[in-house]
């Protein structure tokens, strides 16, 4: 496969031209051919079993697929935002703007989406703009669209990205590649026929280049990429005990010393399924032995490796009732590393859509910081109910109400805090709390 490449160069707008255009896309066109094209086709389930040939057509040529990639591309993705980040912030205005914008664009889907990309190709992209009705929106683009250059100081800032996509003219039958070129003031709008022209600019105000890359990790790998070839031996496993037993199943009928036996003696034996045998003579079925342990030992540790080395463990048969908590966070300790990087790329992305946001809204008179907003991130990974409850009790002492809140995933915060106020201000009559009331003798 073609590895990712990062495109580390110091671009201005005054440097942007068609030449570089096509240049840039000149190298991102094997990536997408190559490597993303077979991260994806494995994800789907195509994998190369089912390119298998036999030579002899005869013969069963089976091509089951056990798609461990998408298992792990699912698992982990759920482990990892299937709970919704949540956000806090002592600026109750700004947070309030800015939930507001997230319902409307469905964060909570849209953070899905992202960290589901980027788990099966290592990177995904996320376009912030301003729609016609002036509302800040954002969107997961397609991962094999996009060209992200980065610029040459050490913290590598984003100075210019290109979104490049087709669209197809149904009156004509012809396709037209519509190129996006985005800096940190303007976008520039191309189109690709014949040669590449420049439609038209338009100014933005996000004060950075407003498309954002969230990274699946430091080498921008997908999470099933180093099990790729374990899984297409596993698939090689179950295809060969599946033309086996196919095998068995066609077994030949041998008639020993039987010579003189034509094709009707054949169709009568069939009908009668009787058999009379010269002297000498023997019938008997000519099988294959099937080696079921050494078959089952190879699938198995082939199964313990995929799963050992992609971090991600068989939850059928790691996770049952009679498993503790503890034991559970001991099972689950390479997977939380894991998460944990995942959640390090991710959470500096969201800052930065944050960022974006938060400068269209300072455009309109606002004062806001983006660093009065807090992210907090809720594992979705299966923990004892009572070991966490006696770490909140032991936390309780340590830290405020409001982390203790945020920390077991509660969303709304303040909701939350309001109905524990409420419940605590209201009065009980516990030594009446069991007589009966007093009937009205007035009746």
């Amino acid at each position: 496969m073609n590895d990712n490449i990062k495109i580390v160069m110091d671009v201005e707008d005054a440097d942007i031209t068609i030449e570089l255009i096509d240049k840039l896309l000149e190298l991102h066109n094997p990536i997408v051919s190559g490597r993303f094209k077979t991260l994806d086709n494995y994800y789907r389930g195509t994998h190369d079993i089912l390119n298998r040939a036999i030579e002899d057509a005869t013969k069963p040529n089976n091509k089951p697929v056990t798609n461990f990639c998408s298992y792990i591309t699912d698992t982990l993705t759920g482990f990892f935002v299937g709970k919704p980040v949540s956000y806090t912030s002592i600026n109750k205005n700004y947070l309030l703007q800015l939930e507001e914008i997230f319902k409307r664009n469905d964060e909570q889907a849209e953070n899905h989406d992202l960290a589901h990309k980027a788990s099966i190709k290592g990177q995904s992209f996320e376009l912030v703009y301003v729609n016609e009705e002036s509302e800040i929106c954002f969107d997961a683009l397609d991962t094999d669209s996009v060209v992200m250059v980065y610029d040459t100081t050490i913290k590598n800032k984003p100075c210019m990205a290109i979104r490049y996509y087709t669209v197809h003219d149904y009156l004509e039958d012809t396709d037209i590649t519509k190129i996006d070129v985005y800096t940190k003031t303007n976008i520039y709008h191309y189109t690709k026929g014949e040669k590449v022209k420049l439609d038209s600019p338009e100014n933005h105000y996000f004060k950075e280049v407003p498309i954002i890359e969230y990274a699946n990790n430091r080498y921008r790998r997908g999470d099933f990429e180093n099990i790729i070839t374990l899984n297409d031996l596993y698939n090689k496993n179950e295809a060969d005990i599946s033309n086996d037993i196919e095998y068995f199943s066609n077994a030949y009928l041998v008639l020993e010393n039987m010579s003189g036996t034509e094709g009707e003696d054949i169709a009568k034996l069939k009908q009668d399924r009787v058999i009379l045998t010269s002297e000498g003579g023997k019938a008997y079925f000519l099988t294959k032995q099937l080696n079921d342990a050494v078959v089952n030992n190879h699938r198995n540790n082939l199964t313990e490796d995929i799963h050992k080395v992609s971090y991600v463990p068989d939850l059928s048969k790691e996770i049952n009732s009679n498993v503790s908590g503890s034991a559970l966070k001991t099972k689950m300790y390479t997977t939380s590393d894991i998460i944990v990087n995942k959640q390090s790329k991710f959470k500096k992305s969201i800052q930065t859509r944050i960022r974006l946001i938060t400068n269209i809204l300072n455009a309109k008179a606002n004062n806001f910081v983006d660093s009065d907003i807090k992210i907090n991130f809720h594992r979705n990974m299966p923990t004892g109910l009572y070991e966490t409850a006696d770490d909140v009790s032991k936390m309780s002492t340590a830290v405020s109400k409001r982390t203790l809140l945020t920390e077991i995933g509660i969303e709304d915060v303040d909701a939350e805090m309001k109905l524990i106020d409420d419940e605590n201000n209201t009065m009980v009559d516990v030594d009446n709390l069991h007589t009966p009331p007093v009937a009205d003798t007035n009746e």
